[in-house]
């Protein structure tokens, strides 16, 4: 080949892999996917309920303060149906006609488990609303930079009936290990038969259902709710018992309790739906022992669907006695890189035992605090851990900020004994200091019991070898390889270098003989 042939074929080569490599960036910086989620209601003429909303992102998706804005419609729909605002003061403002809600959430990021829109906004039923209308309410959902998402969401207008319960919270005191039963009482006070009921469960880890009836549901032995296909008639009051064991397992001495929630079946529906697709998990498996029932038991035909004009709850506190505690050690980590690398820093909580923690209930649990080591900072951030000041303040509205300097770590799972809830931070090394140190430990803000306190702090070191660390990354998972797309491009340009450097040898060794 002749040398200006092979000059100007070196030299499309380069160009090619410089627009190759120009490429890569458009491709790490795709944008995340939001989406949104309105929850159904069923109400009675006369009635409103909250426009209760969840905001989702594929990934922790920082957003400014005011970035996020919702609409809200009724388009050609019964006018029975209308929206409405708080006040003037608030974030939601109604159009002239009450048909459309313009509303704009406080949020400053969203996360893949979804956070609440936190409107104050209302859907309203009229007086003279027909029992059994529907009418669907369109929600569009704008986030800057994002194309704007339309989602629909059903509102039904129910017949109302008036379901009561004891109210107050009954008290009783166990110890670990010890049954316990929990009888419910609920009474039909209005003048229609309710016709299907039953009730979700806020009961905690720590009561743990003897008994598990197959028109019920539950999640590791914890009880979530249960219905009931009978009918309630007026005036008649009924019964049930629900039969727990406190879990060996359980902190003591402590107040825990459980509480239940009474609903229509057009209620629990709507509340149901709710829980599955608004990020709140799902709804539990059924038992396999009998079915529970309400005593006594009365029959009726099926009518139209049903809603409270009021709600009916009762609870039950346990005052646990003994004593049962647990040690929970923080886990550190090492990262090595150069100037520039984002390094991976996994850090966990290990709960030794002998205590569970139930983040839901109790009187306190453990959370984690993340320093960051000098010379880094944080750019990924996992969306359960929040911005702590020096002082110990935390910045509950900023879920997986990166930037930061200390973050509080929570968790909403049960941390049962032997169970390790972790954290992942991306740290940017933006001076190599060697033996950089950060660190992880527990947070103990309303417990006290910790056994064992000497391993409740855990270093986070970087580059903690003298040696030059070596490029893009090491330890504690940082150096990730490249593969799909974009590792195939990588590899092209590569290539591409590759031919270049072959045939400038090759050019050179001509013109050397």
């Amino acid at each position: 080949m002749r040398p200006l042939v092979l000059r100007r074929l070196l030299a499309a080569l380069a160009a090619l892999a410089l627009v190759l490599a120009w490429a890569v960036p458009a491709q790490a910086a795709a944008p995340a996917e939001v989406d949104f989620y309105v929850r159904n209601h069923t109400i009675v003429p006369g009635s409103s309920a909250y426009v209760q909303t969840m905001l989702f992102a594929d990934r922790p998706l920082p957003v400014a303060k005011g970035a996020v804005s919702l609409r809200y419609r009724f388009i050609d729909q019964d006018p029975a149906f209308t929206l409405a605002q708080e006040s003037s003061r608030d974030n939601c403002r109604v159009a002239p006609g009450d048909v459309e809600l313009i509303c704009t959430s406080p949020v400053t990021a969203l996360i893949p488990a979804g956070v609440d829109a936190v409107l104050v906004g209302y859907v309203k039923i009229a007086d003279d609303g027909v029992i059994g209308r529907q009418a669907t309410l369109t929600a569009t959902m704008t986030v800057e930079g994002h194309a704007p998402i339309t989602r629909t969401a059903r509102i039904t207008i129910g017949e109302g009936v008036t379901l009561t319960a004891p109210g107050g919270d009954r008290m009783v005191s166990a110890e670990p290990g010890d049954p316990i039963d929990a009888p419910l009482t609920v009474t039909n006070s209005g003048t229609l038969a309710a016709q299907g009921v039953g009730f979700i469960s806020g009961n905690s880890y720590f009561l743990e259902s003897r008994t598990q009836y197959s028109n019920c549901e539950y999640t590791d032995g914890a009880l979530n709710g249960c219905t009931f296909d009978q009918t309630l008639e007026p005036g008649t009051t009924y019964r049930l018992n629900l039969p727990f064991r406190v879990r060996a397992d359980t902190l003591a001495p402590d107040v825990q309790a459980g509480g239940w929630l009474w609903m229509t079946d057009a209620e629990l529906a709507d509340q149901r739906q709710w829980i599955r697709n608004g990020g709140y998990g799902q709804i539990g498996t059924p038992g396999r022992g009998g079915v529970l029932r309400l005593v006594p038991v009365a029959t009726a035909k099926a009518g139209p669907p049903q809603a409270q004009r009021g709600h009916a709850e009762e609870s039950l506190k346990v005052q646990l006695t003994g004593r049962n505690s647990a040690d929970v050690a923080a886990v550190g980590a090492t990262a090595s890189g150069r100037k520039g690398a984002v390094v991976t820093v996994p850090v966990s909580l290990v709960n030794h035992g002998p205590a569970a923690f139930d983040h839901t209930r109790g009187a306190g649990w453990p959370d984690a605090r993340f320093y960051v080591p000098k010379g880094a900072t944080a750019v990924r951030v996992p969306d359960s851990c929040f911005p702590m000041t020096a002082g110990g303040t935390i910045d509950g509205l900023r879920p997986g900020a990166p930037g930061s300097s200390r973050y509080s770590c929570d968790f909403s799972t049960v941390l049962k004994v032997g169970g390790t809830v972790k954290w992942e931070f991306g740290l940017r090394i933006d001076e190599v200091i060697a033996g950089a140190r950060g660190a992880v430990a527990v947070g103990a803000p309303t417990w006290t019991g910790e056994l064992n306190p000497a391993n409740n702090t855990a270093a986070v070191v970087l580059n903690p070898a003298a040696a030059p660390p070596p490029s893009g990354g090491s330890g504690g998972g940082g150096g990730l390889p490249i593969t799909g797309p974009q590792g195939a491009l990588f590899a092209g340009i590569g290539l591409l270098l590759v031919l270049g450097g072959a045939g400038a040898l090759f050019l050179t060794r001509r013109r050397a003989a």
